[in-house]
């Protein structure tokens, strides 16, 4: 399930994080421009504090030091095209404590539909804002989402709009090789 990957991210990557990044690889981005291989999609990386770092099976971590901040796009096949692009946003939030909903609402990224949220929620012990798009594409649910300290979010998202902004599904052969 994709709110695992997430939430090991989260954990990860959460708060404290100098202990944590240690251990993260560094990704390779061509332009400005990510492309993971085989995921049908481009995101142009904007703004100079974040850090673009790879833990587990997300296909892109990024951290902002300052604000403590991270963001992530996770995809993954769907063994069922019956499920609705409700029930994987609701997904997404499984074992998130003290959730409260703050929007929840369709959208389009890309001219796809999408489940936009923004909430607020316990994990480990840590009090996140959480904002996340959730994208239905053939056979594949793409999950992006950005998180904070609810205090230091609003300093952070509008770099995530513009990242969702940029979010371009391509056919495989466009892909970087």
């Amino acid at each position: 399930m994709h709110y695992f990957q997430i939430k090991h991210v989260i954990r990860w990557c959460g708060l404290p994080f100098f202990i944590i990044m240690l251990g993260c690889a560094p990704l390779q981005v061509k332009e400005g421009i990510f492309s993971p291989p085989h995921r049908n999609y481009t995101v142009t990386l904007t703004g100079k504090d974040w850090e673009p770092i790879k833990i587990g099976k997300e296909d892109i971590a990024l951290r902002h030091k300052q604000y403590h901040a991270m963001i992530a796009f996770i995809s993954s096949d769907i063994e069922s095209k019956q499920v609705s692009l409700e029930m994987l946003n609701s997904q997404l939030f499984i074992g998130m404590k003290n959730k409260k909903i703050l929007l929840n609402e369709p959208v389009l990224v890309d001219n796809q539909k999408a489940m936009h949220t923004i909430l607020t929620c316990e994990i480990d012990n840590h009090t996140f804002k959480v904002e996340s798009y959730v994208i239905k594409f053939g056979n594949k649910v793409y999950d992006l989402a950005s998180w904070a300290a609810p205090d230091l979010f609003d300093y952070v998202q509008n770099n995530f709009t513009n990242l969702i902004r940029s979010f371009k599904f391509t056919p495989p052969e466009e892909q970087f090789r």
